[in-house]
Formats: C-alpha cells, sequence, structure tokens
C-alpha cells in the first residue's frame, strides 16, 4: 500500500440497513482516480442484506475490510473502523 507522505490512506464507511443504497455508496469510492487505499466498512448491526452486499464486495477487492459488530451508536462504529484502520 502506497502512502502519502508517512500516512496511509484508509477510507472509512458505516452502515445501517441501507441495502438499497450500499452498493452506490462503495462503487463511489472504488471509482475514484485515487486507487492506493485500504477501505474499512462496518455493518453496525444491520438486519437487512447490507451485510451480505459489503461481505460480496469484499470478497472482490482485497482493499476492502468488512467489520461486522453489533448495532450500536454511530459514534461506537466509527471508533470501531479508526481501530481498524492502518
Amino acid at each position: 500500500m502506497e502512502t502519502v507522505g508517512s500516512v496511509t490512506v484508509s477510507v472509512l464507511m458505516l452502515t445501517y440497513n441501507r441495502e438499497t443504497m450500499v452498493s452506490r455508496a462503495i462503487e463511489s469510492i472504488l471509482h475514484q482516480t485515487f486507487q492506493d487505499f485500504e477501505f474499512i466498512i462496518v455493518d453496525n448491526g444491520s438486519t437487512d442484506k447490507s451485510g451480505a452486499i459489503v461481505d460480496e464486495y469484499a470478497a472482490q477487492d482485497n482493499r476492502i475490510r468488512v467489520i461486522h459488530r453489533k448495532r450500536g451508536n454511530i459514534g461506537a462504529g466509527r471508533n470501531t473502523a479508526l481501530d481498524s484502520a492502518q
């Protein structure tokens, strides 16, 4: 993974029950000009197909890492992603 200066670029995204929108959000990130990043997606306890959708993307692109967690507030979800960032 390339670094910018001494910092690796990490993209963090949380999702909760957004199965109709999550693919579009992921595609938007993946089609950016800058391609050398880690993409951490936190599934914040979704009860719809969001978790399965993000897992499918992770299986196809090694930059994507998915963390499934129990439902919690947005701050806890962000902290989970930050703790996992390289």
